[in-house]
């Protein structure tokens, strides 16, 4: 081993599925779930990793906390001790290799869910004829080739740092376009010109070293008392 260099965390000890992860999880042995997702709930991630909670039935020991962006709430749950922090990002996520790669110290996929997106859509503040070869389109960097062909005709993406964020951009009138959810666009009073649909999506739930410690103590609790049994 070359001193300074990361190495993977072994999975060791752990479960080998995901239905026996999830088992595992929703044991009383596992006192507090911190899920840390990207704001604002109305994006997609957050809305997954709720639906994965009611799920697994763990909603009464689950906190969510929310994030701007993955790196920046994946480095505060490096940070949780005591519990199990998890940290939910998107499969089609552009920067998900480095999530992986940079992380390795964490386990980025321990836990998934899959969930049809809440409608993507193409949105304006006030209603039109037609658009313009010179407006900007807040986006994600993820949906943004969305409107590549918009961004050939002269079109501008301006970065936002979720769906929830650009519907905001556009109701402030920073930007004449947004690529939003129907729930941003409700929650923002804005008006639908394009839906790209509801596609299914796979959604990814990581763990820490932290986590990987707790999980890995219940896990061999459970193993030994199923033993003396």
């Amino acid at each position: 081993m070359i001193s300074g260099l990361p190495v993977f965390i072994e999975t060791e000890g752990l479960p080998e599925t995901l239905a026996d992860r999830e088992v595992l999880l929703a044991s009383s042995e596992v006192k507090k779930i911190v899920c840390f997702v990207l704001a604002p709930m109305e994006a997609n991630i957050p809305q997954a990793c709720q639906i994965w909670i009611n799920r697994l039935g763990i909603g009464d020991k689950t906190e969510i906390r929310l994030g701007r962006i993955p790196e920046e709430y994946i480095a505060t749950a490096l940070t949780v001790r005591g519990v199990v922090a998890i940290f939910w990002t998107c499969a089609v996520f552009a920067r998900e290799h480095q999530v992986f790669f940079r992380n390795a110290n964490t386990l980025p996929f321990f836990f998934e869910q899959v969930m049809a997106l809440d409608e993507m859509q193409l949105v304006t503040k006030t209603a039109i004829g037609s658009i313009e070869s010179d407006w900007k389109i807040a986006s994600h960097v993820s949906p943004a080739p969305l409107v590549d062909s918009l961004v050939e005709q002269g079109c501008t993406v301006v970065d936002a740092s979720s769906n929830g964020t650009a519907a905001q951009m556009c109701a402030n009138g920073e930007v004449e376009l947004a690529i939003v959810t129907e729930s941003a666009r409700i929650k923002y009073g804005l008006i639908k010109v394009h839906s790209f649909g509801s596609p299914e999506m796979l959604f990814l739930g990581g763990i820490t070293e932290e986590g990987v410690r707790i999980l890995t103590q219940v896990y061999s609790s459970q193993s030994a008392t199923l033993i003396a049994i």
